[in-house]
């Protein structure tokens, strides 16, 4: 079933393109803005967005790229909008490996609520990474920044959700 046709413009349109594809994109801003009511006002701005250049899309196949870049660097620009979110480091810093040490069971709820309590710059990252499946020089075009503060971001935000998943886990057993 192709939803592109000739009437792009219209309400009709926008609402089954809408219905369509919120919650992927909603998702995704709320991996990267980490909170429900800022994701929701990012979502909006991104189809905003995507009606105003819909008619210059020319190939249905793209929309899910296409959306999802736009969904991308709209969330970050919502996060840029509130304060400066990134460490730099020092070029010659080492770099982790990128394997995390342990391997833990919790539900992905626990996951994204600690993914959410993260720094905003350890958040996007890791975000873009695990999620979108973004490569580290793509990720550093994107917010641009040096692809060692991208690595340097993914480590430590990496390390620490590690942490906070552990001390979750500790918390429950405790509990139980």
């Amino acid at each position: 079933m192709t939803i592109f046709r000739k009437d792009m413009s219209s309400p009709t349109f926008q609402r089954e393109l809408y219905n369509l594809h919120y919650r992927r994109i909603y998702n995704t801003c709320l991996r990267i803005v980490g909170n429900s009511m800022d994701a929701e006002e990012t979502m909006h701005d991104v189809f905003l967005k995507l009606f105003d250049n819909i008619e210059g899309l020319k190939n249905e196949k793209a929309f899910y790229s296409w959306s999802q870049s736009i969904a991308i660097r709209t969330s970050i620009d919502r996060v840029r909008m509130k304060k400066q979110f990134f460490e730099q480091i020092d070029e010659n810093m080492a770099i982790a490996d990128e394997e995390p040490e342990d391997e833990m069971e919790l539900s992905v709820e626990d996951v994204k609520q600690e993914m959410s309590n993260l720094p905003d710059g350890y958040r996007i990252v890791l975000s873009m990474r695990l999620f979108e499946d973004c490569e580290f020089e793509d990720i550093a075009k994107t917010l641009q920044i040096k692809e060692s503060t991208v690595r340097s971001q993914y480590v430590r935000g990496r390390d620490k959700l590690a942490k906070m998943l552990k001390k979750k886990l500790i918390e429950q057993l405790n509990n139980n």
